[in-house]
């Protein structure tokens, strides 16, 4: 408890030192361009789309353009130390571009604004003072300093509006020399990374799913999820380019990020804000929007081996991307291949075996279970763009990935389970967009989404003779989506030009799971409408500063989807932001969100049941029955969804501010937010009071019947009762070990996914960042860090709200990354460290503690840009090393039932020191 108090007091200390120049905004914000560090380049003539992304690389700042903004344009060469505004300006040369400053420390580039005076020509830049144009403008600067600049053509996450960034709400952008260089090998291992981000839900970690998590046990591909905020894989919405991707599992409720490859990612944004009045249900906790490469000339070969220190397992992954680019557009195709062993408990002995008391005398063969599953993946990228005539543009892209995986299980009953699993994925998309006039474009996307899931089970029992089938299982999942948006200027204000956007949205889902030959588990189709409507109001902008006001705006969005199955809904969002002083932005938010449950548990067909001895089940925690009168009875575990669901419904606020300042050579930059999140009728199983199993909840709530919901457990049933339940059954109650159904003296129907009454969370961000020259080198350092005030469930009005957080298999209070990196010349060096704070195994008194958990990752990176280099020109050289240390997770209660190890997979990784080797070639 010491370390993680020190660190606490580490993390409050440096927070309340950035504070200390923001008291002085006048004074602490320096020139434009005293703002900049100063970097060393080494970038040859070549493409302007691959320079930018060089220059990126090399400045270690994100560059975001349109393709057909730098498409068949050549940029000038850049040898030497320069400000970033500068290279960017020598870069750019007379091309008839320039670049704005845009939040998170980027730059856009997109055409020179026109500042003759005609209506529209003026495009929005993000920071005035930061602007760079590559040649001085043919006007005055002040007659176009009041003007709101747009970044031609760029939608940023979590607006609808072009060129604007959603300034009111938190966004954090990721560029591709992040996501590469964090030392992660595929980007659901890079979400990980995240503090914002829960490990659990659905996971390779874990084969059956979680005990405290009803959805993560329908997860038959071993696939991985993103969960911002810990409300689960439902509540965050992943999107590819901005659209929409088919949900996978076997009840279709998460997109499944190990198919997206690597090697086709350009950046990653990641919006930690509610956005249905943007896009719709499913955005409670936010949203991962993975921006694709569509523009790169020439060809670029990438092949990378890892493999575990301790253990025997590797890994491989090669790519290719060729891309071509001509006056009007261009042409891209990457293909990516990886290869991964499985991992087993025999690899890590020092995780633990399970619980003797739920084995009896024989306990599983560590190599007969499977921490990581063996994989394999195919994936294949193709975009394209072109400009046809002066006002239409045109692009699609196609994105096919397949993954076979295989995972093997010990069972409690000492047998052995194999499931081979091939997963499919395709992602379509085409747009259009059309200059209506010059304040006004039109744009329209279609995109069609697909998965196919196939898995086989083979069981292995009585001295391990050659595997039996046992049954396969089946899972489509479609999407189709149609979306018409209008776009522009509505009309002047002092302040700056209203923008608005207002659009139309269909789309189509269906949804089938089937166990091939027994029964079908879901199927189920909807047909969604919607109509949406953004506005931006700059009330105070450069012309009407006041004192202490430099920026005043409101965003207000608002957007009515109705559903085939779950009727209309409106959910509305406000954001303001106000700026006293130059890089200082005060912001809040204030959204409503609204999501009926996936197809799978609307269409549900798997209600059904277990029967064991109670006697059986309380040995299994180590409990002693409640009364002795249940002592000898049958034990009914019922699993399934409730009939008649609701949506799900949630309000969320946030509030914080970012602010940037730079004393001499030394640039700061600081991020907080505060969010407050409000769910209603979430879908999940019964919460369990202080985090215990819900094999104690008999026992719960024979001590207090009020601890759950009414109906929750049922003691001494009717046989008429229990005859009436099993009759409602999808499926036929399984008997376990001698239980018979004529002496049932439990029904425990926690299991049962319901609407929960009400899920609250709030907590704090933190995102700090320096960066300074120093005579080695460029040097940034910052720290990213979610600390999380609330987390509570409560299953019903009439039950008491449950605090889960701090427990096994639950969010944690203080997570954090600490990133540093030293760049001179073609050679970066990356340091992070991961720490997770401690907690402990429920919320009783005597519960055992489980220890905080501190990794360190090392990447190094070495670039041979300049032509001097001969044959080793655009090689480039990297070595990660993730768990530098090999730190093993921190020890934590095993779980037989859920073949779960002695380590908690959502807090931690049992993968280990993993070292990686990457050679890289551009052509």
């Amino acid at each position: 408890m010491q370390t993680s108090n020190s660190y606490k007091r580490a993390l409050l200390s440096a927070a309340a030192l950035s504070f200390a120049p923001i008291l002085v905004p006048y004074t602490a914000v320096a020139e434009p361009q005293a703002e900049e560090q100063v970097n060393q380049f080494a970038i040859p003539v070549q493409g302007m789309g691959d320079a930018l992304r060089l220059f990126s690389r090399q400045s270690g700042t994100p560059v975001l353009f349109s393709e057909d903004t730098v498409s068949g344009k050549t940029a000038s060469a850049l040898e030497g130390t320069f400000r970033p505004g500068d290279g960017l300006r020598i870069l750019l040369g007379d091309r008839g571009l320039e670049a704005v400053a845009a939040p998170g420390g980027a730059w856009i580039v997109r055409p020179k604004p026109d500042v003759s005076g005609r209506p529209g020509a003026a495009l929005q830049r993000f920071e005035p003072v930061r602007k760079i144009a590559s040649e001085p403008s043919a006007a005055p600067e002040d007659e176009v300093s009041g003007d709101v600049l747009r970044a031609d053509k760029i939608t940023v996450t979590g607006t609808s509006l072009r060129g604007l960034a959603p300034e009111s709400s938190p966004l954090q952008i990721y560029g591709r020399d992040e996501v590469l260089g964090s030392g992660a090998t595929s980007l659901d291992q890079f979400i990980r990374t995240l503090p914002q981000n829960f490990g659990g839900g659905s996971s390779e970690f874990t084969s059956i799913g979680l005990p405290n998590d009803s959805n993560s046990r329908q997860n038959n591909t071993s696939g991985s999820s993103a969960n911002l905020r810990g409300l689960g894989s439902r509540g965050t919405l992943v999107l590819i380019n901005g659209n929409r991707m088919a949900p996978t599992s076997e009840i279709g409720d998460f997109v499944d990020l190990s198919l997206i490859p690597m090697a086709a990612i350009e950046r990653v944004e990641v919006l930690t804000d509610g956005a249905s009045s943007i896009y719709g249900g499913d955005a409670v906790a936010g949203v991962i929007n993975f921006i694709l490469r569509d523009d790169f000339e020439g060809a670029e070969t990438t092949a990378s081996y890892g493999t575990v220190t301790e253990g025997r397992m590797e890994e491989y992954r090669f790519s290719q991307t060729a891309g071509r680019a001509w006056t009007t557009g261009n042409v891209l195709g990457t293909y990516e291949y990886a290869s991964r062993d499985n991992l087993t408990l025999a690899d890590r002995p020092e995780i633990g075996l399970f619980d003797p008391r739920v084995e009896g005398d024989i306990l599983p063969e560590p190599r007969l279970l499977d921490l990581f599953p063996a994989q394999t993946r195919h994936s294949l990228l193709l975009s394209g763009r072109q400009q046809v005539g002066p006002k239409l543009s045109l692009s699609a892209s196609g994105l096919y990935s397949q993954r076979e995986t295989e995972r093997t299980r010990f069972n409690r009953n000492t047998s052995v389970d194999t499931y081979d699993t091939r997963s499919e994925g395709l992602t379509l998309a085409f747009g259009a967009v059309y200059d209506v006039s010059d304040a006004w474009a039109a744009s329209f996307d279609a995109s069609y989404g697909q998965i196919r899931n196939n898995q086989a089970r083979f069981r292995i029992e009585d001295g391990f003779p050659p595997p039996v089938p046992t049954d396969d299982v089946r899972t489509d999942s479609d999407l189709w989506s149609l979306d018409l948006k209008l776009d522009g200027d509505l009309f002047r204000l002092p302040g700056g030009p209203v923008k608005a956007a207002i659009g139309g949205h269909l789309r189509r889902e269906a949804f089938s799971n089937e166990i091939i030959g027994q029964q079908i588990t879901a199927d189920g189709d909807r047909d969604v409408s919607a109509l949406y409507a953004e506005m931006q109001v700059p009330l105070i902008g450069e012309a009407n500063t006041l004192p202490g006001v430099q920026r005043f705006e409101v965003n207000l969005s608002g957007r009515i989807d109705d559903y085939s199955d779950f009727g209309t809904s409106s959910n509305p969002k406000i954001g303001l932001l106000w700026s006293p002083a130059e890089g200082i932005h005060v912001r809040s938010s204030y959204s409503t969100s609204f999501a009926p449950p996936p197809l799978g548990r609307a269409f549900s067909l798997g209600f059904t049941g277990q029967l064991l001895p109670y006697d059986f089940m309380l040995g299994y925690i180590g409990q002693d029955a409640p009364d002795p009168s249940l002592n000898g009875t049958g034990y009914l575990q019922v699993f399934g969804t409730a009939k008649d669901l609701d949506p799900e419904t949630s309000e969320t606020y946030t509030a914080g501010f970012d602010a940037d300042w730079s004393r001499g050579e030394h640039d700061w930059r600081l991020s907080a937010t505060y969010y407050d999140i409000s769910f209603e009728g979430r879908l999940g199983s019964t919460p369990i009071p202080q985090g215990l199993s819900d094999i104690a909840a008999p026992g719960i709530a024979w001590d207090n019947p009020d601890a759950f919901p009414a109906g929750s457990i049922v003691f001494f049933p009717s046989q008429s009762q229990v005859d009436d339940l099993v009759a409602s059954f999808d499926n036929p109650v399984a008997l376990f070990f001698g239980a018979t159904l004529d002496n049932v003296g439990i029904i425990n129907n926690v299991n049962m996914v319901r609407n929960l009454a009400h899920t609250e969370t709030s907590g704090l961000d933190l995102q700090l960042d320096y960066g300074t020259d120093l005579p080695a080198g460029h040097l940034d350092a910052g720290i990213n860090a979610n600390y999380i005030l609330e987390f509570s469930q409560q299953a019903a009005a009439s039950s008491p709200a449950v605090e889960t957080l701090n427990t096994y298999l639950n969010p944690v209070d203080l997570q954090l990354r600490g990133h540093a990196s030293l760049s001179r010349g073609g050679l970066t060096a990356r340091a992070f460290v991961n720490y997770v704070d401690s907690y402990k195994v429920d919320g009783t008194e005597a519960a055992a503690g489980i220890p905080s958990w501190t990794t360190v990752d090392l990447a190094l990176s070495y670039d041979f840009d300049k032509p001097a280099a001969g044959w080793l020109e655009g090689v480039g050289l990297s070595l990660s090393v993730t768990n530098l240390f090999d730190e093993a997770p921190p020890s934590a209660p095993p779980d037989g039932g859920y073949s779960l190890t002695a380590y908690d997979p959502t807090n931690a990784s049992p993968l280990g020191r993993f070292v990686t080797f990457e050679v890289r070639k551009a052509f």
